[in-house]
């Protein structure tokens, strides 16, 4: 380019057309595969007063899904609806045991471990005392295998109601897949 040339740039009623025209083209395509996106994908929030992942908004994927150790999942199960005064509720946690790990679990704590690996500590089990719900299978102190079917799903701070006191969830409670935002 020569000294002292500038290159054209879009005049003012230019970038005003151009932007028009995406906005017309993205409204007819949002007419169209909007539902569709709105079918598979969502964004959740946490309910919880104090969340259980370091996350409290999350990208879902609806759909069956074959969870893997720290995937975060959306589920629902009915034993988590106190937290919502009887309402159903899904929630978003962390997969901290599929079918066949094991998981020893002692008064106040507990570990995961895979099918031959060594066990991993998880965390406290400090909520026991205030864990009276009838309704609630809470785990006892013992060690494990996860069965078939089944998942372990925890959060990862100190407070979560989670897995470690309602038990396992059956996978077809579980209904997508979750990303933290």
């Amino acid at each position: 380019m020569p000294a002292g040339c500038k290159p054209a740039g879009l005049t003012l009623k230019s970038k005003f057309v151009l932007i028009m025209g995406m906005g017309a083209v993205a409204l007819f395509f949002g007419m169209f595969l909007g539902p569709g996106i709105a079918m598979h994908y969502g964004i959740s929030m946490d309910p919880q007063y104090q969340s259980c992942l370091p996350w409290s908004n999350f990208l879902v994927q609806y759909g069956q899904t074959d969870p893997k150790p720290g995937e975060l999942v959306l589920f629902h199960d009915r034993k988590i609806d106190i937290i919502s005064g009887g309402k159903r509720i899904e929630v978003v946690k962390m997969v901290a045991g599929v079918p066949g790990d094991r998981v020893k679990i002692t008064p106040d704590r507990i570990w995961i471990a895979g099918p031959s690996g060594p066990y991993r500590y998880w965390g406290k089990r400090w909520l026991m005392p205030w864990v009276h719900y009838r309704h609630l299978k809470v785990l006892p102190p013992e060690t494990m295998t996860i069965p078939k079917g089944k998942y372990l799903l925890m959060g990862v701070t100190p407070g979560s109601y989670d897995g470690r006191y309602w038990g396992l969830v059956p996978a077809k409670n579980i209904t997508g897949r979750a990303w933290a935002l």
